[in-house]
């Protein structure tokens, strides 16, 4: 008996100092819609209810350029103990349409990433069904508190790909966003999360990247990123989907 005691108070404390350790929480959505879901897709009404409970639950939204200054301090503590970055992939139209009110309703600092490619076009990479947003639309979300970044030029899983392919694919990325005029942050996610599994080239990738300026890179990982953080070129971001329930 006491030693079941003795085992859920370990657990109790193990609760109370992980809840207090300075960690990162990076949300990962992709499509919002006024009604349908699928595992890409949330509602308005699922976006207000996760931002929402954050804020009740008092965690601290926090801006790229928040994240990337304490990586600049090397990953030192100087965000709050439970700062959540959110992030959109791909650049949707539906983010401006659907997401961008309720966003500001709770005055969230977001993140897109974008694929350059497919600016003012579709979302050619996965059926071309939803429209992408223009240059224009995506400078102007700079002015509501949106931080644009980069999503390679053709949304390529870098899994598979040589480093010369990512080379050419990271400058195109780097090269059309300067063409489009768009302020972007020195930060990058990796289309499926894909990276390469070959320690040789994924070192030769992070390298490339360092060279290119890119001083942060998301996965996706499903994990708390820990502060410090240990590599700031693997960190890990939690997939929201609208076919998830809210538990």
């Amino acid at each position: 008996m006491w030693i079941f005691i003795a085992l859920l108070f370990g657990v109790f404390v193990w609760l109370i100092f992980h809840s207090r350790r300075h960690s990162l929480r990076v949300l990962m959505y992709h499509k919002v819609s006024p009604s349908d879901t699928d595992f890409m897709t949330v509602t308005t009404e699922q976006l207000r209810q996760h931002l929402l409970y954050l804020r009740q639950a008092d965690y601290t939204f926090v801006s790229l350029s928040a994240v990337l200054a304490a990586l600049q301090k090397d990953g030192a503590i100087s965000l709050p103990h439970r700062a959540v970055l959110v992030t959109f992939d791909d650049a949707y139209r539906n983010n401006l349409d659907n997401a961008l009110a309720v966003l500001q309703e709770f005055d969230v600092p977001t993140t897109i990433f974008v694929s350059t490619a497919f600016v003012g076009g579709m979302n050619e990479w996965d059926g071309s069904t939803d429209p992408i947003l223009t240059g224009d639309q995506l400078k102007d979300l700079t002015t509501n508190d949106f931080t644009l970044a980069y999503h390679s030029h053709r949304h390529l899983n870098y899994k598979n790909q040589s480093l010369e392919t990512i080379h050419t694919d990271l400058s195109s990325n780097i090269q059309e966003a300067n063409n489009l005029g768009l302020p972007m942050a020195h930060a990058f996610s990796y289309p499926y999360g894909g990276r390469p599994k070959d320690p040789v080239l994924k070192g030769q990738m992070i390298a490339e990247m360092k060279r290119l300026g890119i001083r942060a890179a998301f996965r996706i990982g499903n994990r708390i990123n820990p502060i410090p953080i240990r590599n700031p070129y693997d960190l890990n971001r939690i997939d929201v989907r609208g076919t998830d329930s809210f538990a």
